[in-house]
């Protein structure tokens, strides 16, 4: 279905037409407290659309891909980083000259990808005011063993932390990581990782990877602060053999990105990523949990350059 044309002082306009794709368990139940509130702020920054509800794991990829081909403008996602996952997926699947523009209101947990995108969890009417410019930069996707990611994989300690995360009750956002930090740290064991990026192999012991697109995961860490989401590029970040009192000492560091350059700290950036650990470990996509991941398949990434059109806060 088209956008609706308008005739406006004798102009033919055309407007654009949206699509909401809302999370009711986003945050841990936080965006369906604010649902009122969303629509509120749409409403003031003169947005309509049609206004749909996931139900289950899975079901925005569905959402999204069905609104691109329905010829949709614009795909919005309101929830955190899951959501946006889901979305971004199923535009993925589209052909790119068909492919809606998207647009998020971060309301979840992480909301890592809404700090790329200069966005502020919680300012409802900010983000709205956003979407309603329609400002748009074109951005590179991820693709890692066949799944689309906007913002990072995390592989390892950064994996677990997500885990931990995903079963906390009473906290949420980055509250619920740092305490997570805290709790996996307690019994974690490093493993043996091989990193092969465009070709060059690393191998040893390994306290965390993360392949990038975007500069913070885990709701405030800055383990790729260099990260770029419109430059071709992973960023590709591995902790070595890093003990406990060492993480203690150090991890805070990553709030800043004032761990780069000390001496157990390698960042690289590349194209073509592959992941490979000796044993099976919990990673996460998005903040999406995957289990047994890195063993005894590798994790391999391909780069989609200037994939998907953004609306962001952009300067």
């Amino acid at each position: 279905m088209p956008a609706f044309p308008r005739i406006v002082g004798g102009l033919r306009i055309r407007l654009i037409r949206h699509v909401f794709l809302f999370n009711p368990a986003a945050g841990k139940g936080r965006a369906m407290r604010d649902r009122d509130g969303i629509r509120a702020a749409l409403a003031s920054a003169g947005l309509e659309g049609e206004f749909l509800d996931t139900g289950r794991p899975g079901h925005a990829i569905h959402l999204a891909e069905r609104a691109g081909k329905d010829g949709v403008d614009v795909v919005v996602a309101i929830g955190g980083d899951g959501t946006v996952n889901e979305a971004v997926n199923g535009l993925m699947q589209l052909p790119a000259a068909k492919r809606p523009a998207f647009g998020l209101i971060p309301d979840g947990t992480g909301n890592d990808y809404g700090f790329a995108l200069g966005l502020r969890p919680g300012d409802l009417a900010d983000a709205s005011r956003v979407l309603a410019e329609g400002k748009t930069r074109v951005l590179d996707v991820g693709e890692v063993n066949g799944r689309y990611f906007a913002n990072s994989v995390g592989l390892g300690f950064d994996g677990a932390v997500a885990e931990a995360a995903s079963k906390v009750r009473y906290l949420k956002g980055f509250p619920a990581y740092l305490w997570s930090v805290f709790r996996v740290l307690k019994d974690w064991a490093n493993f043996d990782l091989t990193l092969t990026v465009d070709g060059r192999v690393l191998e040893g012991r390994a306290f965390l990877a993360a392949v990038a697109n975007g500069p913070r995961s885990g709701g405030g860490f800055l383990l790729a602060p260099a990260a770029r989401p419109d430059d071709g590029l992973f960023d590709v970040c591995r902790l070595g053999d890093l003990g406990k009192l060492e993480a203690l000492r150090h991890l805070p560091k990553a709030l800043d990105g004032s761990h780069v350059g000390l001496p157990w700290v390698t960042i690289l950036r590349a194209r073509e990523v592959i992941l490979t650990s000796d044993r099976p470990l919990t990673a996460h996509v998005d903040g999406n949990l995957v289990f047994s991941a890195g063993h005894p398949e590798p994790l391999v990434f391909r780069m989609h350059a200037g994939a998907l059109r953004v609306i962001g806060n952009w300067p």
